[in-house]
């Protein structure tokens, strides 16, 4: 099944914002891939403020890197993602969408939404 991850990593350091978020994204890569799953797309969608500020293992962000990633795999694999997510203290929120099977279309939401310039 395709789905689409939405996450925010925390920023550190504002000079260098995006590591945290690629490594987040290699280890949730890798958890899919070793688990028989493909990942189809990485995209990020770069260091933003937050609309509230958010508190996640005793600490306040107002801003965060925030990264979309399209995805195939079973349903087991999603909860596992899940879990990982909620236990990284580098991700401050997260969601998986499940991307309607019938387009099949590699398109994230993201891109759906916003119009092409």
């Amino acid at each position: 099944m395709l789905y689409e991850l939405i996450a925010i990593a925390r920023v550190t350091n504002p000079s260098s914002a995006a590591v945290e978020a690629k490594e987040v994204a290699s280890t949730i890569g890798r958890l899919i891939i070793q688990n028989r799953g493909v990942v189809r797309q990485i995209k990020s969608l770069g260091l933003q403020h937050l609309p509230k500020i958010m508190t996640k293992d005793q600490e306040h962000h107002f801003q965060g890197e925030k990264f979309l990633m399209l995805f195939d795999s079973s349903t087991s694999v999603q909860s596992e993602i899940l879990r990982t997510l909620r236990a990284d203290p580098r991700v401050i929120r997260s969601m998986i969408l499940k991307v309607n099977d019938k387009k099949l279309a590699t398109s994230s939401s993201y891109d759906r939404i916003r119009p092409r310039a």
